[in-house]
């Protein structure tokens, strides 16, 4: 059965392939953007940077007003912060969820973005778990567009570049 520890432990794994691919990110690739309504590069990683704890600390505590304050913060954020941030934002996740409680997980009512409530353990992977892998393929896809020939499916799935034989 899927239990706290787990999911800890694939939202951490995804700050860890952000990293890893915000170091694939070729030179200008900041500004990159798909289309004019779309975030640029810089957007997106400042979005990243704060998404998964802001989501998890507003499902626990039911005020998504914190995830406001925590959106503005990140405004700030460069680009060359972003490891320093998602470091930041790992630390953070693990102690939620060292204090989060078995029973919590399994039993406490959570209330999502538009008002679904699920169990918090479900409401983890519906938001802040589908947010984080989604918004990490996107970074993935914008560093190939922009222009980072070299990486493919080990860079974005498993934070690695694929072994040389």
């Amino acid at each position: 059965m899927l239990d706290k520890n787990d999911v800890r432990d694939v939202l951490l794994k995804e700050i860890d392939i952000c990293i890893h691919l915000h170091g694939k990110l070729p030179k200008g690739a900041e500004s990159y953007r798909p289309t004019p309504a779309q975030r640029s590069t810089l957007e997106l990683a400042q979005y990243l940077s704060h998404c998964g704890e802001s989501g998890i600390r507003a499902l626990l505590d039911g005020n998504w007003s914190a995830w406001e304050a925590n959106s503005k913060r990140a405004a700030t954020m460069t680009l060359a912060e972003f490891p320093a941030e998602m470091e930041r934002q790992k630390k953070a996740i693990a102690g939620i969820f060292e204090t989060m409680t078995p029973a919590q997980f399994a039993t406490q009512e959570a209330t999502m973005p538009a008002g679904e409530k699920l169990k918090l353990g479900r409401a983890l992977l519906e938001g802040p778990m589908r947010w984080m892998t989604g918004y990490r393929m996107q970074l993935f896809l914008y560093a190939k567009a922009a222009g980072a020939k070299e990486i493919g499916t080990a860079n974005c799935w498993m934070g690695m570049d694929w072994p040389k034989s």
